[in-house]
């Protein structure tokens, strides 16, 4: 346990998030919802990460100093992370995901966001 918090090991990340703190965190909180869908673990796991990396991916392109004192550049962050989750998500992967679900992971992944960003 001790080696896993001093070297930051984390057993049940995808390789693909090797690395990436961040995207780390945001698949740590995502990663409940889609395992009520019923998945297989290796699926889950894949989305899960590809997901994470999205959210991330949206919150850097939208970034910039003062972004949490910027209401537009979080409304914006927000809206595209909605859209991700209901194009791609939704649409494309065909998980099952109400709008109630969309909210509560945009709360949840703007939440470690902004406890990452005081670090």
């Amino acid at each position: 346990m001790r080696n896993k918090i001093v070297n930051r090991r984390h057993d049940d990340i995808p390789a693909k998030l090797a690395g990436n703190e961040d995207a780390m965190a945001y698949y740590g909180v995502l990663k409940p919802f889609f395992e009520q869908h019923h998945l297989e673990d290796s699926e889950c796991r894949d989305i899960t990460a590809d997901v994470a990396l999205a959210v991330q991916e949206i919150l850097s392109r939208h970034w910039k100093v003062q972004f949490w004192d910027d209401d537009d550049a979080r409304k914006q962050a927000i809206n595209d992370i909605d859209d991700y989750l209901y194009d791609e998500v939704k649409g494309n992967m065909g998980i099952v995901i109400s709008l109630e679900q969309m909210d509560g992971i945009i709360e949840r992944t703007m939440l470690v966001a902004r406890h990452r960003s005081l670090k």
